[in-house]
């Protein structure tokens, strides 16, 4: 045993050891949870627990996510620039860790406030520190993967690690959140306001331990000095509109994203009043992700398959149509015949997954393609841009059906409880829900007709 633990620690030249590929990948979970438990369930914890107005709940969201879009790339910049004894982004994914985990606790554990601006303005200021906290996590996290080696292919097992880690964190953002909730209101009779208090010094928690799991892991691998230097917020945008394919490429991303923040915030609605199941949507929901998730990595080999054999443009565009077309019988799903929300969860696996899994490749080959126009490695640049794309699109979707909710005149409540909705309400939920992500994820392969980069493009001379 002894030599077997000496083995993982001393590893032969230009292999890092084994504990800095799980203290690497750990840090993803703390960074999922961020990323998408409020994303699925500040929209309805807001409007049913803390009772505020719908409008109000997305101006919340989104005023939280523009501000990512100069978050992130200052953040970067920030930890380029920066050079201490623990390495240039150890310290910045300690501090914004443990910030974000903090706010993360304050986010669900609420006083009791009356005032609905009041409300408001704790909400935004908690949710922003709480981003400003996961940018100066998330990205010298990802950033960081480049520099723990120079050898690409122990680079390659590195963001392995990360991806491993990447579904844990799914399942405990997405299934083990709402049933936090359940097992408290159902099983322990607390109130959903309890049950929502124990999630967030859980989740917290959990936050907490993968941010100072990853610095402490990543001790013996904390990446090496300043290489090229960073580049402005204004010249990050010029190298991004300058490659058109990369323009085309996060113009539909753009729509894909809204789409997809349309799901995130309409996902318990969806489930409790399209659907009927009330309170049992908690424990629907976490059923629903982890098929979800299993699906996807299941389909993984699949569509890296088809990607080589049809091309990963292909794939990307059928994948966003079959999503489409897959979503649709949720019009006959009922409380009796949750089937067919599982079969679905299976499609959305395959091709939600296939569509992001493509989306990324694609972007690889317009880095690639820049690389090759001027000569340069601007990876950090563009992936600044894209990463802001995915925030903004996803809070706008939040905001619009929030929104919306707030039109038709959707009934909000403050003791967790689903108040009785009108047919119309009802209605307008499905169609936001289920047609219009439909619409926007099928519409979107108008714009990546007009990509023109090809395999010839991508040869350098």
């Amino acid at each position: 045993m002894r030599r077997f633990l000496h083995s993982l620690r001393h590893r032969p030249d230009g292999l890092l050891p084994v504990p800095a590929y799980f203290g690497y990948g750990v840090g993803q979970v703390g960074g999922q949870i961020l990323r998408d438990t409020p994303a699925l369930i500040l929209p309805i914890y807001m409007t049913t627990v803390l009772g505020m107005e719908a409008a109000l709940a997305g101006l919340v969201i989104i005023i939280a996510k523009f501000w990512v879009v100069a978050a992130d790339p200052v953040a970067g910049i920030i930890s380029d620039r920066t050079e201490t004894r623990w390495g240039r982004r150890r310290p910045f994914i300690l501090g914004g860790g443990l910030l974000a985990a903090v706010c993360f606790i304050m986010l669900f554990v609420v006083p009791d406030i009356q005032t609905q601006m009041v409300l408001f303005l704790y909400m935004t200021a908690v949710y922003l520190l709480l981003n400003t906290g996961y940018s100066l996590f998330a990205v010298p996290y990802l950033t960081m993967a480049s520099e723990m080696s120079d050898n690409p292919d122990e680079r390659t097992t590195i963001m392995s690690f990360r991806n491993a880690f990447l579904a844990v964190g799914l399942i405990v953002a997405g299934a083990f959140a709402p049933k936090i909730v359940a097992y408290v209101t159902q099983d322990l009779g607390g109130t959903p306001r309890e049950g929502y208090e124990r999630m967030g010094w859980i989740l917290g928690a959990i936050i907490a331990l993968s941010t100072v799991w990853v610095f402490a892991g990543t001790a013996r691998a904390s990446g090496g000095a300043a290489g090229e230097k960073s580049v402005s917020l204004v010249e990050q945008v010029r190298i991004a509109w300058a490659n058109k394919p990369f323009v085309v490429l996060i113009t539909a991303n753009i729509v894909q994203y809204i789409s997809a923040g349309i799901g995130y915030a309409g996902g318990f609605f969806f489930m409790a009043y399209g659907i009927g199941l009330d309170f049992e949507v908690y424990n629907v929901i976490a059923v629903w992700i982890i098929i979800i998730s299993v699906a996807s990595i299941a389909a993984m080999p699949i569509l890296v398959w088809a990607a080589a054999r049809y091309g990963k443009m292909r794939v990307y565009k059928w994948c966003l149509v079959l999503y489409a077309l897959s979503i649709q019988p949720y019009w006959f799903a009922t409380p009796d015949s949750l089937w067919i929300v599982w079969l679905i969860a299976v499609a959305i696996g395959l091709f939600n997954g296939g569509f992001i899994l493509m989306s990324f490749s694609v972007l690889t080959d317009t880095v690639t393609y820049d690389r090759i126009r001027s000569g340069i490695s601007r990876e950090g640049a563009l992936s600044s841009i894209y990463s802001a794309v995915d925030k903004v699109g996803n809070a706008v979707g939040s905001a619009i059906f929030l929104a919306v909710l707030s039109i038709i005149g959707f009934v909000e409540s403050a003791d967790g409880s689903f108040p009785e909705q009108t047919e119309e309400v009802r209605r307008w939920i499905m169609i936001f829900y289920i047609v219009v992500p439909a619409l926007l994820h099928s519409g979107s392969v108008l714009i990546l007709n007009r990509y023109r980069l090809t395999k010839e493009d991508l040869q350098e001379n």
